[in-house]
C-alpha cells in the first residue's frame, strides 16, 4: 500500500471523511435545517412579538408609573360615609392611582371588571366592597378582594406585592401603623435589558440546544444508507459514532451562535459574563445533546420511531429540566439541568465558569458514557433500518 493510501486508512482520516459526508447530509437535510435555525427563531421570534405587543397597548395614565407597572381595574363598592372628614374609598382609590406599580382603570360594576380581565384588558381588578368605610372607622378589618387570572403566573405574585405597598401605605399616612417594618424588593445581578426575555430566553438558551441538537441527531444511524456502505470498509461502527457526534456537536454551535445574536439582539441583553463562557455552557449542551440523539438513533429503527423519540424527549425535558419540581438525583448529573443552573449562575452572576468544574465533568461524562452505550447497542446491530 502506498504511503497516501496508508494515511487514507487511518482512524483519523476515516472520522473526518464520515463527519464531512453528514455534514453534506445535514445540509441536503431540510427537517434537520428547519430544527438548527427556525426553531430557535421562532422562540425568540414569538417571545420578541409578545413583548411588542403588549408594548404597543394603550395604556392609560401611565406618566410617572414603573416600567413594569401593573394595569388594573377597580370597582368601588362603598357609599358609606363614616370617616369625618374625607371618603375613606375614595382616598384608597386615590392611594392605588398614585402608587408607581399600579395604572388603575375604573369601572362602575364587577362584571364589567371581570370582563375586562377575561379579555386581558388587565392584569387583575379590586373590589373595595360595601361596608369598606364602616369596618375601619369600627376598628372591624376592611378586606378589600383582589380577583386575578389563575393562569396568570407571571403577574401573581407582582400584583399582590404592590398592592400590599398601598395598602401599607394608606395605614401608616392615617396612623393606623406605627413603627413599621417595610420590604423594597431589589433585584441583584439583573443584566441590562429586558428583564422578562433575559430571565425566561437564557434558560431557552440551554434548552432549545439541547433539544434541537438532539432531535436532529436521533435520525443520524435509522436509515442512513451511506453509513451502511461505509461499514463495509475498515471503518469501524465507533468510528461512525464519533463522526456523528462531532458533526451534531458542529451544527449546534452553529445553531448556538444564531440564538445568541437573537437574544442580544432583539432584546438588548447585555449579559454579566462574557461571550466565550455562554458558549462554553452552549458548547457542553450541544455535545451532551449530540450524545443523546446519537445514541436514541442507535435504538430505534425507523425515522417515525425517531421523531416520537423527539416528543417524549421534549415533553420529559420540560417536565424535569425547567426547575419548577426537585427531580433528585437528576438535577445533579442531567446535562441540560446541570447547564441549566451553570448559564443562570455565569450570565446573571458573573460566576468564572471555572467554578463548575464538577458540573462540567458530570456533563463530559454523561455525553461519553451515552456514546459507549450507542456503540454497544450499534455494535449489535445487523442493519440500520
Amino acid at each position: 500500500m502506498s504511503l497516501a493510501g496508508a494515511k487514507k486508512n487511518t482512524k483519523l482520516w476515516r472520522i473526518w471523511s464520515m463527519f464531512l459526508k453528514e455534514i453534506r447530509l445535514i445540509q441536503n437535510d431540510r427537517y434537520a435545517l428547519l430544527l438548527i435555525f427556525v426553531l430557535p427563531a421562532m422562540i425568540m421570534g414569538t417571545m420578541w412579538l409578545a413583548l411588542e405587543q403588549r408594548n404597543l397597548i394603550p395604556i392609560p395614565d401611565s406618566e410617572g408609573k414603573s416600567e413594569d407597572a401593573l394595569i388594573v381595574g377597580l370597582v368601588d363598592d362603598d357609599p358609606t360615609d363614616t370617616y369625618p372628614g374625607q371618603d375613606l374609598s375614595e382616598n384608597f382609590t386615590w392611594y392605588l392611582q398614585n402608587s408607581p406599580n399600579f395604572i388603575i382603570t375604573l369601572y362602575d360594576t364587577e362584571e364589567e371588571a371581570l370582563m375586562a380581565l377575561y379579555q386581558d384588558a388587565v392584569d387583575a381588578y379590586a373590589v373595595i366592597p360595601y361596608g369598606f368605610e364602616g369596618n375601619i372607622t369600627g376598628d372591624i378589618p376592611a378586606f378589600v378582594e383582589v380577583h386575578i387570572s389563575s393562569t396568570d403566573f407571571d403577574s401573581q405574585a407582582a400584583v399582590f406585592s404592590a398592592f400590599n405597598d398601598v395598602v401599607i401605605q394608606f395605614r401608616t399616612d392615617h396612623g393606623w401603623i406605627s413603627h413599621e417594618v417595610r420590604m423594597n424588593q431589589v433585584r441583584e445581578w439583573e443584566p441590562t435589558g429586558n428583564y422578562f426575555a433575559a430571565t425566561f430566553g437564557v434558560f431557552l438558551l440551554v434548552f432549545s440546544i439541547f433539544i434541537a441538537t438532539s432531535a436532529t441527531a436521533a435520525q443520524a444511524i435509522v436509515g442512513d444508507v451511506p453509513l451502511s456502505r461505509m461499514l463495509l470498509t475498515p471503518a469501524t461502527k465507533m468510528e461512525a459514532i464519533i463522526a456523528k457526534v462531532i458533526g451534531y456537536f458542529i451544527v449546534g454551535m452553529i445553531q448556538a451562535q444564531f440564538i445568541l445574536v437573537l437574544w442580544m439582539g432583539l432584546f438588548g441583553i447585555v449579559p454579566n459574563t462574557d461571550y466565550l463562557t455562554l458558549n462554553i455552557v452552549l458548547a457542553l449542551m450541544s455535545f451532551s445533546g449530540s450524545s443523546l440523539g446519537v445514541f436514541i438513533s442507535t435504538i430505534v429503527t425507523t425515522r417515525l420511531q425517531a421523531n416520537q423519540s423527539f416528543l417524549f424527549l421534549l415533553f420529559s425535558s420540560f417536565i424535569v429540566g425547567t426547575g419548577f419540581m426537585d427531580v433528585g438525583v437528576v438535577d445533579e448529573y442531567w446535562p441540560l439541568n446541570l447547564g441549566r443552573v451553570m448559564i443562570f449562575d455565569t450570565a446573571f452572576k458573573g460566576v468564572d465558569i471555572m467554578i463548575f468544574s464538577t458540573e462540567i465533568t458530570r456533563i463530559l461524562a454523561v455525553s461519553v458514557g451515552m456514546m459507549l452505550f450507542a456503540w454497544i447497542v450499534f455494535s449489535k446491530r445487523k442493519a440500520l433500518a
